[in-house]
C-alpha cells in the first residue's frame, strides 16, 4: 500500500494552519496601519482646508470649530489617568464548645472587606503628543 500522499497530505495542512496562524497574529497590525491612514487622511483633510481658505465662517461653524482653526480628533494617547486604591480587610475566628453531654464545637469565621476606589482622569492638549508639556 502507498502511503506517499498522506505524508503530503499532512505537510499541506501543517503549512495551512501555519498560514492561518500567521495571519491571525498579523490582524491588530493591519487594523492600527489602516487606522493610522485614517487618521492621517483626516489631518491632512484638515490641513488642506484650512491653508486653501476655502471654508467661510458656515463651513467652521458646521465643522465644530472654535475661532478659525478646524479642531483635529481625540487621541486616547493624550489622556492622563490618576488612581488612588485602598483596600481594608479585618478577619475574624472563633470557636465555642459544647456542653459536657455533648462533644463539639461551634466554629465560626467572619471576613469584612472594604474596597476604595478614587480615579481622576483628564485629556492633555494635542501638543503634549510630543512632549511639550
Amino acid at each position: 500500500m502507498n502511503n506517499k500522499g498522506q505524508a503530503v497530505l499532512s505537510e499541506y495542512v501543517m503549512i495551512f494552519f501555519v498560514v492561518i496562524a500567521a495571519a491571525a497574529a498579523m490582524t491588530t497590525f493591519i487594523q492600527r496601519g489602516f487606522e493610522a491612514r485614517i487618521h492621517d487622511t483626516r489631518n491632512f483633510m484638515i490641513n488642506s482646508v484650512i491653508n486653501s481658505g476655502a471654508c467661510d465662517a458656515n463651513c467652521l461653524k458646521a465643522a465644530g470649530a472654535a475661532g478659525n482653526q478646524i479642531p483635529y480628533e481625540y487621541e486616547p494617547y493624550y489622556a492622563q489617568m490618576l488612581s488612588d486604591v485602598q483596600h481594608n480587610e479585618a478577619e475574624n475566628t472563633g470557636a465555642t464548645t459544647g456542653n459536657a453531654q455533648v462533644m463539639g464545637a461551634v466554629y465560626t469565621r467572619s471576613l469584612n472587606e472594604a474596597t476604595k476606589i478614587i480615579s481622576t482622569s483628564s485629556q492633555l492638549p494635542p501638543k503634549c503628543a510630543n512632549g511639550g508639556c
